[in-house]
């Protein structure tokens, strides 16, 4: 009944859903730096501000569809324990264990935005700060375990990121060294909420 399920083309798909959580992650965070510029106003913030969770949740909701897959996958299988426990993976358990990590991260940096109000702005702002290594870790995982980082354009396509995360945030530092322009990412006020979610 199942057998439709296993003569997918997973290998090609667990490559692709990869790749493609990976750019939604790295728009999710090149958002959320560019939102923090004082020059966003009104409407054009709170946009900004959906696109960026979009991104978040969307990559991140790819992301554990990445790891899912080769649970199912006939061609290299992983149990779920390599899966679930971090560097369980008995083919390059510190690649695949960054994964995991990466996985484990973006679901606490979604679900601490969602309870912001309950646990304080403080304690949110130091979870929201782990965006940056879960990023470098997410990097790591994918450039030096993906086969597809062979290919030029993947392998642009990631020290590009890169390079666009630290440009971001070196020149998020140099405004906020200048008086009167600092500023942290939250939601504007034109974005309404409902139990702790967009609207």
């Amino acid at each position: 009944m199942m057998d439709w399920i296993v003569e997918l083309p997973l290998w090609q798909m667990i490559r692709y859903v990869g790749i493609a959580s990976y750019v939604l992650l790295t728009a999710g965070i090149c958002l959320g730096i560019a939102y923090s510029f004082p020059v966003w106003k009104g409407v054009r913030k709170a946009r900004l501000y959906k696109l960026h969770t979009f991104c978040t949740v969307g990559g991140t909701a790819l992301g554990l569809l990445h790891g899912v897959i080769p649970v199912i996958d006939t061609y290299l299988p992983y149990s779920w324990t390599e899966v679930l426990v971090p560097f369980a993976a008995k083919r390059h358990p510190v690649l695949n264990g960054l994964g995991t990590l990466a996985g484990y991260g973006m679901l606490l940096v979604i679900l601490t935005s969602d309870l912001r109000n309950r646990i304080g702005k403080p304690l949110w702002k130091l979870v929201h700060f782990l965006s940056y290594p879960i990023f470098v870790i997410a990097f790591v995982h994918g450039y030096f375990l993906g086969t597809d980082t062979a290919l030029t354009g993947i392998r642009r396509m990631y020290l590009l990121s890169f390079a666009a995360v630290l440009l971001l945030t070196a020149l998020r530092f140099a405004t906020a060294s200048r008086p009167g322009l600092t500023g942290t990412p939250r939601p504007h006020p034109a974005v309404r909420r409902r139990g702790g979610r967009l609207q």
